[in-house]
């Protein structure tokens, strides 16, 4: 089945074709830095983080960029309200998103630009849509003239008329010719200059729009055309839209970008997420609360385009789900051992059936990612599979070799939605972790005599070693449940 991903310039599934091969473009708005990340934003990060792993496991060489935006009218009123300059609330809001990105266990981008790198190639960016004539300029500000492009709000299905009654007034209101012209160029006022938002131009000082700052960096990193862009449902309007209309009228290509992703919206116990409701959920605090990956089977848990509600009750639904997942890993572990370390035999110690279950498995998984990526139905087929595999091993149908087949391929699909998450139960003693230490490095240096001892000193003290080809396993032995079934 080919892989299919619903663009919402088309508003329908698509086959997934890239511009360039198997050479995929992706760029994923990131956050503007004037605030700690929120719940959504967690969301969204983890959403395209999965489609980006799902694509380089596809056989896809993804180019992944998630901007951030450190010149804003939010930042500047952050810094005038903080009496600091843009760049120390830059900089603090922008460590603490890869920060938490990391806690979040996203792969990091290919980059992360920031707006402020880029002025130079925005004003030329301008500078070429003036020429143009898409856009003019107005007591120090540029204005895009949303009339000379013919297509606009071919993404957001909104009419000219209809973009001027939802476009957001702001500031510079009166400078604009019409309502629904938006920003490219915005003039500094003297508060501005206090806090260091301003830029030498051929206008006059100032700083650059929102929508433009993007369409510049995507074309910087991954040029005028490119395959996926990706954000929240809530960039539809005015963002995307804005990004196409200039991007496609500076270029004079079509289209833009091939593809567009959007995230469906969060709400909190069924209200929209706001500081004014007193429900606002920081990733911050969300992570001093639950670990990182039952945030993450909580965000697959809904299909990627749905709107997704948080709760206490949904977290512990989730919980449950992770509760099957971890019981049935260590129930393979216990089989692992005690067919294999401890040498117990069973009444039929074969593998026979396990090949045919893995690939079923397999092929059923990239059956539903493969359809727009529908992660609650593969969480289902991975129950499906786990169901399946206790069943073998409560038959005595299951060889060392197999369980280890089973168990690598279930941790293959957890580890891509949950982030590389360990769910076997840590070793905590001191003297039995320096133990494995020493273990690993008598076998990395091949001293086998040695490492041989170690894994005996290891087994007396209830530790059963499995060694893999990068690294060794270290899990402890229960011999109540190792018995043979």
């Amino acid at each position: 089945m080919a892989l299919k991903l619903y663009n919402t310039l088309t508003r329908q599934k698509e086959v997934f074709k890239p511009l360039h091969g198997k050479k995929v473009g992706m760029y994923v708005c990131g956050p503007t830095v004037y605030d700690s990340g929120h719940l959504g934003h967690a969301r969204t990060y983890i959403i395209f983080d999965i489609i980006r792993k799902y694509l380089e496991e596809s056989g896809y060489d993804v180019k992944f960029i998630s901007n951030v935006t450190d010149v804003h009218d939010d930042i500047i009123k952050k810094a005038q309200a903080e009496k600091t300059i843009i760049k120390k609330i830059s900089d603090k809001y922008t460590e603490e998103f890869l920060k938490e990105l990391k806690e979040l266990k996203i792969k990091p981008a290919n980059e992360y630009p920031r707006v402020s790198d880029y002025i130079p190639e925005i004003i030329k960016f301008i500078e070429n849509l003036i020429g143009k004539g898409y856009a003019y300029e107005k007591n120090g500000s540029v204005y895009f003239d949303v009339s000379k492009f013919k297509n606009y709000g071919k993404l957001s299905r909104r009419k000219l008329e209809q973009a001027k009654s939802g476009t957001r007034v702001d500031v510079d209101k009166y400078d604009k010719e019409e309502l629904a012209d938006f920003a490219l160029w915005k003039k500094s006022d003297a508060q501005d200059k206090k806090v260091e938002a301003s830029w030498d131009s051929s206008w006059g000082p100032g700083r650059p729009g929102w929508h433009i700052e993007c369409s510049v960096m995507s074309k910087e990193l991954l040029g005028e055309q490119f395959d996926i862009h990706a954000g929240a449902q809530d960039l539809v309007f005015p963002h995307h839209e804005n990004e196409i209309a200039q991007s496609e009228a500076a270029s004079e290509k079509s289209p833009f970008v091939k593809y567009w992703m959007h995230s469906g919206l969060l709400t909190i116990n069924g209200q929209k997420m706001s500081k004014s409701l007193s429900n606002f959920i920081t990733i911050r605090d969300i992570l001093k609360k639950y670990p990182f990956y039952l945030i993450r089977l909580w965000v697959i848990s809904a299909h990627y385009r749905s709107p997704l509600d948080f709760s206490e009750d949904a977290l512990k639904q989730v919980e449950s789900k992770l509760a099957r997942m971890k019981e049935v890993i260590d129930r393979i572990d216990e089989t692992i051992i005690r067919l294999g370390y401890l040498g117990v035999l069973t009444k039929n110690n074969t593998d026979e059936d396990t090949k045919s279950l893995i690939e079923e498995f397999e092929n059923s998984v990239k059956k539903e990612l493969d359809d727009d990526f529908n992660t609650p139905k593969a969480l289902a087929t991975i129950f499906s599979f786990i169901k399946k595999i206790h069943k073998l091993i409560d038959e005595n149908k299951i060889g060392v070799q197999g369980a280890e087949e089973v168990q690598q391929s279930l941790i293959k699909y957890i580890n891509l939605f949950l982030g590389e998450a360990n769910l076997r139960g840590p070793i905590q003693d001191e003297e039995i972790l320096k133990l494995c230490s020493q273990y690993e490095r008598a076998r990395k240096e091949k001293d086998y005599a040695k490492s041989d001892q170690l894994r005996e000193i290891l087994k007396q003290k209830g530790i059963a070693v499995q060694d893999g080809p990068d690294k060794s396993v270290f899990r402890t032995i229960d011999k109540e449940k190792l018995s043979p079934r």
